[in-house]
């Protein structure tokens, strides 16, 4: 009986010794082994946490365009041409003020009575008063080129304000021409917008 003592004795020391290096303790309880740093567990895999690097992108406003630049040897008219040169610009102060282009007008651009009013033609001209919405008209004569030298392009982004008028212009949509009451268009050469 006493031979079978230390045998015994020796099987329980090999499993506690077996139990200890196959486990792991935290704060008293066995947990499974620990798996290298190269190695994870499918069972317990979990997803690493993202980390976002946010930056923060500001849009600088183009400046405003300086009026004097842009006025013309008549008193109280201010000429722009688009940047693409498809559009030639004005806003007019005098005698009542309005602000219009003459350019490359889509397809589907309205007739419009013809300037003598006896019958209707091609829109060559759009404009925008301070009372009454943006428009295409037939003005007979350009109401809106420069005569006395080249006008000069505004930048896209650029506003030109003149007598509670804002004119810009966006490489997508075209010349926008604004009046203070609201009232106003848009155009290029595809598509158009009167309000």
């Amino acid at each position: 009986m006493r031979a079978t003592r230390p045998h015994v004795l020796l099987t329980v020391l090999c499993g506690v010794a077996l139990t200890t290096a196959c486990s792991s303790s935290v704060d008293g309880n066995a947990g499974p082994a620990p798996v290298p740093a190269t190695q994870t567990p499918a069972t317990t895999a979990q997803p690493s946490p993202t980390t976002r690097t946010t930056t923060a992108v500001t849009t600088t406003a183009a400046p405003a365009a300086q009026a004097a630049e842009y006025m013309g040897n008549e008193n109280g008219s201010y000429y722009f041409t688009s940047p693409s040169g498809k559009f030639e610009c004005a806003v007019v102060t005098a005698p009542a003020p309005v602000a219009g282009c003459h350019g490359q007008f889509p397809s589907d651009a309205p007739a419009v009575p013809t300037a003598g009013g006896s019958g209707t033609a091609s829109a060559n001209a759009i404009r925008v008063t301070a009372g009454k919405a943006g428009e295409f008209f037939n003005a007979g004569d350009p109401a809106f080129h420069r005569f006395d030298g080249p006008a000069k392009a505004l930048p896209y982004g650029s506003p030109l304000r003149v007598q509670g008028f804002t004119c810009t212009v966006d490489q997508g949509s075209g010349v926008t021409c604004e009046s203070g009451t609201g009232h106003g268009f848009t155009v290029s050469d595809s598509a158009y917008r009167l309000w």
